[in-house]
């Protein structure tokens, strides 16, 4: 029975070290993406438009291409090995994103409501980006409807996994359309230069992330599973009960 244990202990902590070597490796390759984009932004050294973190079809947006469909096949290799067609509606999610930086969904329909809706600006946002804003507002919506679908009938690892993949794509939400948005809005040169950066790298940086947990995901079965929500919670609670403990402490 010990020996079982310790088998399984093993090969737990070779699953572990993998997914921790991909993040890292993945990672690293988005640090080095950032830095030569200041390279090729601020220096003469590169000057070519696909260092830029910015330019369509650039390295790094190709390497973000590259990380949405890694995550869709697995996510299709996760639902047909748990026997779950829960996991398509994430799939279709991850989806859009990669036919979305492909194809600039969003800023085209953005064009398209400007030319056709007479939009004026709101709270300071010109025409367009409030068109992204607005646009992306109804597909998230839309397909937070089906998340919750799926949620609801899904089980339970789908509904824990389900709350980490909301936690990831809400980071991803801050990126690509809250610092997107605050981007358009003129702060001088060198302000739109960090935004566009934290923009972009920050897109980069989440969508590893993602692509780190569901390949952690991969490799466990249903039962088995870790949750990126439970880790936060208990974080979160031991930074509060330590926080709690040195008032009572202070007080005494």
């Amino acid at each position: 029975m010990n020996n079982k244990k310790t088998i399984f202990l093993n090969m737990k902590n070779i699953k572990e070290h993998n997914a921790s070597l991909i993040l890292i490796i993945l990672l690293c390759i988005d640090l080095v993406f950032i830095l030569l984009h200041f390279l090729n932004s601020a220096t003469p050294f590169l000057n070519h438009y696909k260092f830029s973190l910015c330019k369509d079809m650039g390295y790094p947006e190709i390497y973000q291409y590259l990380k949405w469909f890694c995550i869709m096949i697995l996510l299709v290799y996760i639902s047909v090995s748990r026997k779950s067609y829960s996991y398509v509606i994430w799939v279709l999610v991850f989806t859009y994103f990669l036919f979305d930086d492909a194809l600039k969904i969003h800023e085209r329909a953005a064009s398209y409501m400007v030319r056709h809706l007479n939009l004026t600006p709101v709270f300071g946002l010109k025409p367009h980006p409030f068109g992204e804003l607005s646009f992306s507002l109804v597909v998230g919506i839309l397909f937070l409807f089906l998340v919750l679908w799926a949620y609801i009938h899904g089980s339970q690892a789908f509904k824990k996994i389900s709350q980490d993949m909301l936690i990831l794509i809400f980071a991803l939400f801050f990126f690509g359309v809250v610092v997107d948005v605050i981007h358009t809005i003129n702060f001088g040169k060198y302000i739109y230069f960090v935004l566009g950066v934290l923009e972009d790298g920050g897109e980069m940086l989440v969508a590893s992330l993602i692509l780190w947990y569901v390949f952690l995901l991969s490799l466990y079965n249903e039962n088995n599973t870790p949750h990126l929500y439970n880790l936060i919670h208990v974080i979160l609670t031991r930074h509060s009960n330590f926080k709690v403990k040195a008032i009572n402490e202070n007080k005494e």
